[in-house]
């Protein structure tokens, strides 16, 4: 029997097919459909480590695939594979003992960039791991302080703050070129 499967057929249906038939279509469809998602979030997290993202997507699908039964199909499959992936590269930072914060105040040195445009993903990734992660998971994949707090075992209360300071961080990083950027158009309008 041949697979009829392809870029139409519902998440549901593909899950079905890989967890009952071991339908290696299915999967095909499935992964090409919510790798390149998932890769970009363990890529944030992981501080724009290409290998690094690369074997967290892989964890994350064999994790995945092992426990298609929990999904429940309430959420939809790309943000349930994404939560999975998150929680591997998170672990993946603190397996490697990179899950720190700066003490209160500080935050983390930046190196100064040649370039005069504005880079949010150089800023994101110029902060510490764990700023980097909280910001990731909260303003660009959605997820809770509650979430959150549970994937990276500290309280909500500390997500919160690590949010805070994250995004203190990116705008210090911006703002000098945002003010040259600011001035240049001044600068052309008067």
């Amino acid at each position: 029997m041949t697979d009829s499967f392809d870029s139409s057929t519902s998440d549901q249906t593909l899950v079905r097919a890989v967890r009952v038939g071991r339908s290696e279509r299915a999967f095909s469809v499935l992964y090409d459909r919510h790798t390149p998602r998932a890769y970009q979030t363990a890529w944030r997290i992981l501080g724009g480590n290409i290998h690094e993202a690369e074997d967290a997507v892989q964890e994350a699908w064999a994790r995945a695939v092992t426990s298609f039964e929990k999904w429940s199909g309430e959420a939809p499959f790309g943000v349930w594979f994404r939560a999975i992936a998150a929680h591997v590269a998170v672990d993946m930072v603190r397996r490697d003992a990179r899950l720190t914060t700066e003490p209160d105040g500080d935050l983390p040195a930046v190196a100064d960039e040649a370039s005069d445009r504005l880079d949010l993903h150089s800023a994101i990734l110029s902060l510490a791991p764990g700023y980097r992660a909280v910001l990731v998971l909260h303003d660009l994949e959605g997820f809770t302080h509650e979430e959150i707090a549970a994937q990276l075992g500290i309280t909500a209360g500390t997500s919160k703050g690590q949010l805070f300071k994250a995004r203190r961080a990116v705008r210090a990083r911006l703002a000098p070129k945002t003010k040259g950027a600011f001035n240049e158009i001044r600068t052309r309008i008067v």
